[in-house]
């Protein structure tokens, strides 16, 4: 009877400790830790179009790229190569991204029709025989336009019906493109903004010891399926990935914390930068309506404005709990550590943070965008140990910044 009653009170002992053990790890598994000295990518910033746009106006500028209280804060701006060199346009459009310290992306949607196979602005391709005057026409848009970063050609692998300007170049002839031509741009090029970032389009180049130093950023379009993925081939090749070009049409809630998740996703698949498509007056696809920001927009703004050119993401746990999820960027000095974290269910969620290898956090100040608030500024959170719980609100987005 005794050897039973020990071995009751053994058994007991072992489902508790087994409870308790199962109970802290459930714990820890909600908690979402930040590792600020896991370093994944650097960012380059955020952006948007103004292809086939008229030219923004200085309060749109201000709303667009400046970084006061309410303003979104952008970093980048994606602009069209005309290929008749009717530029004026575009060139105010890139002095004003300038004027608030963005950079600059030019993209040609076709070659001029003179130096295709076609000779005409849609579909076709790029004649051999052209491929040096080409790159001379885009070294001479960068020098008018001022370009920062030049792209070899938008969306090789699309020929759209009804057509618009467009050109199709395969896998191998960018390949040769970029081995010989290339470096007479003149400017850091961006490969290949396939439409729905196929890797068949960049693997030749990354994979050709001479066309691989000839690109710096590898780009694509997240349409349709498959392109918000970590592209590892680009990473192992030391090169920056961008998502230049996508949209979501909606104007709800819910459609822009679609918006935020495929932000999220793409940080966290270790993009570097991200770019809505345009900002056409009176377009579904776009964000803004003279200076009226929607609320896909301030999602937009919820990155873009404290997310800075070079800041680093760092480790931290993606999914810590169901529809949430938190992607985190750290520098160490300047704009400090910065926190994302979107609830995308429809009941409110208390989250609890942990920072590891940083000792001069005490606060940090959420900024939050929801239902019924954009960008909105709330009271500073203290840190205890490194860790702070945030009930995040059903269906938001919620910046915490170290400097606000």
């Amino acid at each position: 009877m005794k050897e039973h009653s020990l071995i009751m009170r053994i058994f007991s002992s072992f489902i508790f400790m087994v409870i308790v053990v199962f109970s802290n790890s459930a714990k820890a598994d909600n908690t979402a830790i930040i590792n600020v000295a896991a370093n994944q990518q650097t960012i380059d910033g955020f952006g948007f179009s103004t292809a086939w746009c008229p030219v923004m106006t200085s309060a749109q500028g201000n709303v667009l790229f400046g970084t006061n209280s309410g303003q979104l804060g952008f970093s980048l701006l994606r602009v069209r190569i005309d290929p008749n060199g009717n530029w004026a346009k575009e060139t105010s459009n890139a002095a004003i991204a300038h004027s608030y310290g963005a950079t600059v992306l030019g993209t040609p949607w076709t070659p001029p029709a003179a130096e295709k196979n076609n000779n005409s602005l849609i579909c076709g391709d790029l004649l051999p025989s052209q491929y040096s005057n080409y790159a001379a026409y885009l070294n001479q848009a960068a020098n008018a336009i001022k370009l920062d970063y030049v792209s070899f050609q938008n969306e090789p692998d699309w020929c759209p019906n009804p057509g618009y300007e467009s050109s199709n170049p395969g896998p191998t002839e960018i390949l040769n493109w970029v081995i010989n031509n290339a470096p007479s741009v003149g400017r850091p090029i961006v490969i290949s903004e396939s439409f729905n970032f196929k890797d068949s389009y960049t693997d030749p180049v990354l994979n050709d010891s001479v066309a691989v130093n000839n690109v710096t950023y590898i780009g694509g379009h997240l349409y349709g399926t498959g392109g918000n993925i970590v592209h590892q081939n680009a990473l192992n090749h030391g090169k920056h990935v961008w998502s230049t070009e996508h949209y979501i049409n909606g104007t709800d809630i819910g459609t822009a914390l679609k918006v935020g998740k495929e932000i999220s996703d793409a940080m966290n698949n270790q993009f570097s930068a991200y770019f809505w498509w345009w900002i056409m007056p009176n377009d579904p696809a776009s964000f803004i309506q003279g200076t009226t920001v929607d609320i896909r927009g301030y999602v937009l703004g919820q990155f873009a404005h404290w997310v800075r050119p070079g800041m680093v993401r760092c480790g931290s746990t993606y999914n810590p709990q169901s529809n949430i999820y938190v992607t985190a960027y750290y520098n160490g000095s300047n704009n400090g550590l910065v926190i994302i974290a979107l609830n995308k269910g429809t009941t409110a969620v208390n989250q609890t943070f942990t920072i590891l290898n940083a000792s001069n956090i005490s606060t940090l100040t959420p900024i939050q965008t929801s239902a019924s608030e954009n960008m909105f500024q709330l009271t500073a959170v203290a840190l205890q140990n490194n860790t702070f719980t945030y009930s995040l609100p059903a269906q938001s987005i919620t910046t915490f910044a170290q400097y606000p």
